[in-house]
């Protein structure tokens, strides 16, 4: 498989090379907007690296040269190329030009933060924050709102949150999906999360709406970062437990495990997972968790779950925005809203022997979900067909 890998990664570049002469440099954005093959990326970093010898001081040119080398990463990795990684050749050739610059430390943070070799990535990031331009593109927010969450630096991340909503950038469709993750909840819950899309919206949402600021979230991932979980636990009123040492994967997920049974331990009830990450992180505590929409929630007791999840979609839901898309959407905003129908179509059955006007309304907004999606159309019949049969 290595091989074929390879074999059809010089392909790609081969493919692109033919067609470098005519490339005109385009914006890189990141791939939760957008969505481009290896070949582009390849085509992109040749075109904006041209640039960057051109205008040496021209930062946007860097910026997209290294976004567009990182992006290729992706795929090199899928290949399991082990080889230096090319993102980072850029930030090299960046600091023998612009050392100073926000974009070099911008960049420079997020190779150190994969390669601790690389440097002291707390120190490229303040040294970016201190340069903060006055006009931010939607990895510059995701970026630092990240960062300052995981350092515990409360102040700092809600401030950036609310400047992060006001600038209008965000995507929609994954507000509203979050926005319906926070409803489902009762007063004071906690809300696991992990990954960007059900993490960064929920506080987009606290900070620049005002709404849900009861519920604290919390993002597994960075339970492996000791200012992070060490300002949790304080929030939460938790003392820490006793974590292994840190040497590789396996213990991460350990420890990871050893805080949310913490965390579970002492507010049992009011702890909730988010349906649309990683399996592997609840999976410890699945014979607990009951699906009341698109949280599961903990719980040792049984209960009536279905009619939870019915108040919701009935009640609390808002989801008519899933009929008609006003405006175009990041990917990533289009596909989460297929999940609606991967975690409501159980209520179909209830509702059309007991309420046939209900099963209707729940069908139709079901199947927009799907249809409106970037999903191929062989996935988007896959899920159709399945809603069918309810």
């Amino acid at each position: 498989m290595r091989h074929k890998g390879i074999i059809l990664s010089l392909l790609l570049f081969a493919f692109a090379e033919n067609l470098m002469a005519q490339t005109e440099p385009v914006r890189v954005e990141s791939p939760m907007v957008t969505e481009k093959d290896f070949a582009w990326y390849v085509k992109q970093k040749e075109a904006w690296k041209a640039q960057t010898l051109k205008e040496p001081k021209n930062e946007a040119a860097w910026l997209n040269y290294y976004n567009a080398a990182r992006n290729m990463n992706w795929y090199q990795q899928e290949f399991n190329q082990q080889e230096d990684s090319t993102a980072r050749q850029v930030v090299r050739e960046m600091e023998a030009v612009i050392p100073e610059s926000y974009i070099f430390n911008f960049c420079a943070y997020r190779e150190a933060v994969e390669d601790k070799d690389y440097g002291d990535a707390n120190k490229y990031a303040e040294a970016a924050l201190a340069k903060l331009p006055s006009e931010m593109q939607l990895i510059d927010y995701d970026n630092w709102v990240r960062y300052l969450a995981m350092q515990g630096d409360d102040t700092r991340m809600r401030s950036l949150a609310k400047r992060y909503f006001d600038s209008g950038i965000y995507s929609e469709n994954l507000l509203r999906y979050n926005y319906n993750e926070l409803q489902g909840m009762e007063k004071g819950g906690i809300c696991i999360v992990d990954g960007d899309v059900v993490v960064i919206p929920k506080w987009l949402i606290q900070e620049g709406m005002g709404m849900h600021k009861d519920k604290i979230i919390v993002c597994a991932s960075f339970l492996s970062v000791k200012a992070y979980r060490e300002w949790l636990f304080s929030k939460l009123g938790i003392q820490l437990p006793v974590l292994k040492e840190a040497t590789c994967a396996e213990a991460d997920e350990l420890n990871e495990r050893t805080l949310l049974q913490a965390i579970i331990d002492k507010y049992e009830s009011k702890v909730y997972f988010s349906s649309a990450i990683a399996g592997k992180i609840y999976e410890p505590w699945e014979h607990n968790l009951y699906n009341e929409g698109l949280l599961l929630k903990y719980s040792r007791k049984p209960y009536d779950n279905i009619a939870v999840k019915r108040r919701n979609v009935e009640e609390r839901y808002m989801m008519e925005y899933l009929l008609v898309p006003f405006r175009p959407d990041w990917i990533t905003g289009q596909r989460l809203t297929a999940n609606y129908a991967v975690v409501l179509m159980d209520l179909l059955a209830y509702y059309h022997t007991h309420d046939k006007q209900r099963y209707e309304w729940l069908m139709k907004l079901l199947v927009s979900g799907v249809t409106n999606t970037s999903l191929s159309e062989e996935h988007k019949q896959i899920i159709l067909d399945v809603l069918a049969t309810n």
